[in-house]
């Protein structure tokens, strides 16, 4: 009589071992920072320098403003000082004060354009900061899972293990040497039950003189169509 039974068992078992092998795996590419967080984080600070950068521009145009105002004022003093000046000399300057104030016309509309430009900024870095932290909190909850998911998984898998030598020591070296041989070529089913005549690793029927000698347990049967070795609980 072979040992179909135990055979099953540490079939099952193994099976559940890949299971929670390949669960932890995914759990590990899961954890640290997501490409949605690295996102919302990099969207935050490209909103940051956008910020800045508009501010700064703004400041520099309020600083010529101020300095053609100035200049301006400085001009108007001279021309209208009651200091004697030539016709000519008062036409530069008049000529001179109108360029000046036709700049600083243009300098105003700027500037006005700048500050509209900043309050957008502004607007865009609080929604992307709202954002990231949004999705920074969905985040942190999520590793949470992940981390308790993967604790638990630890354990069960460890618990999984120590259980396997005993269950592999009730199973004679010949038969373990072939079930193992399987295992790495069937993508680690090496033992499938039979229900209702179809082998469950494949979906095929087995024919009934398999199902029968496999029932009986006199000798390892294979399914026909994908090599596995059948039980029939």
């Amino acid at each position: 009589m072979v040992q179909l039974l135990q055979l099953y068992q540490l079939q099952s078992l193994d099976s559940e071992i890949d299971q929670i092998s390949h669960q932890l795996a995914t759990i590990a590419a899961q954890l640290g920072e997501s490409d949605a967080l690295k996102q919302a984080r990099a969207g935050a600070e490209a909103a940051q320098v956008q910020l800045r950068k508009l501010q700064a521009k703004m400041q520099d145009l309020d600083l010529e403003l101020k300095s053609l105002t100035a200049k301006i004022t400085n001009q108007e003093k001279l021309l209208y000082s009651g200091r004697a000046l030539s016709a000519k000399e008062a036409a530069n300057l008049q000529d001179e004060v109108a360029s000046l104030k036709r700049w600083q016309s243009d300098r105003e509309e700027k500037l006005l354009e700048a500050m509209v430009e900043v309050e957008d900024a502004d607007a865009a870095l609080a929604a992307a900061r709202a954002g990231r932290e949004s999705t920074e909190a969905d985040w942190l909850a999520q590793q949470s899972g992940l981390q308790q998911t993967q604790g638990e998984l630890q354990d069960r898998l460890s618990a999984l293990k120590e259980r396997r030598p005993n269950a592999a020591e009730k199973i004679d070296a010949e038969t373990l040497r072939i079930y193992e041989n399987l295992r790495k070529k069937k993508a680690g089913r090496a033992v499938v039950a039979v229900k209702n005549g179809v082998c469950q690793g494949c979906g095929m029927t087995a024919s009934a003189n398999k199902v029968r000698q496999a029932r009986s347990g006199t000798e390892l049967m294979y399914c026909g169509a994908c090599g596995r070795i059948l039980y029939v609980p």
